[in-house]
């Protein structure tokens, strides 16, 4: 189990209000796949670090889940895909939080779950640095279970799509929408290319 005390190294940050992205992801024991800076909305600082779990998702088919997110919020105009995943909440480790989020999201139980590594990257509208660290999980979709979604999740998540390998880095590759759209997206595919590279080397 990966301890969410580990964290609590970049509190110091947390009392500087310009955070330097650069200087984040030193102290961990897993590697940092990406830093991203935030070049689509304007700068004014930092002021806050949030904390996910993320997931690259697949199915005993071989088909990788990701969400639909289509609508709009304070970012703006929606219509991405996403991977699985969110904040780590009290108590919680990463593991825990990863397969909370799973299940509430998509209904679905893991079966396997690895550790990949983390993203570190900058919104600049919210002022917030996120280090999302990513695992590869394994999930039965023969059994699902009601989903227990947020009420923003629900307004926002269309439905759960199951690609393949190539229509997945086909769709996250897709820099053509809006800001947020690629924000998101270029985070993912930075998973989903580090999670294949990685599995390359171990076939």
């Amino acid at each position: 189990m990966i301890s969410h005390e580990r964290y609590l190294f970049y509190n110091r940050f947390m009392d500087r209000f310009d955070i330097d992205i650069d200087e984040l992801g030193m102290n961990v024991d897993w590697p940092i796949i990406a830093r991203f800076k935030d070049d689509l909305y304007p700068y004014h600082g930092y002021d806050h670090i949030r904390y996910t779990a993320r997931a690259i998702i697949e199915n005993e088919e071989g088909k990788f889940g990701f969400l639909h997110l289509v609508g709009e919020d304070f970012f703006g105009v929606r219509d991405h895909l996403e991977t699985c995943g969110g904040g780590v909440e009290k108590d919680e480790d990463l593991v825990d939080t990863i397969l909370r989020e799973i299940k509430e999201e998509m209904g679905v139980t893991v079966k396997e779950c690895q550790l990949l590594g983390s993203i570190i990257d900058a919104y600049n509208l919210i002022y917030r640095i996120t280090f999302s660290t990513f695992f590869y999980c394994r999930v039965d979709t023969k059994h699902t279970e009601q989903t227990h979604r947020t009420e923003e999740e629900t307004i926002l998540i269309k439905e759960i799509v199951w690609l393949s390998e190539e229509e997945a880095l086909k769709r996250l590759n897709d820099q053509s929408g809006s800001n947020v759209d690629r924000i998101v997206q270029r985070r993912d595919v930075a998973a989903f290319d580090y999670y294949l590279k990685k599995k390359g080397s171990t076939d």
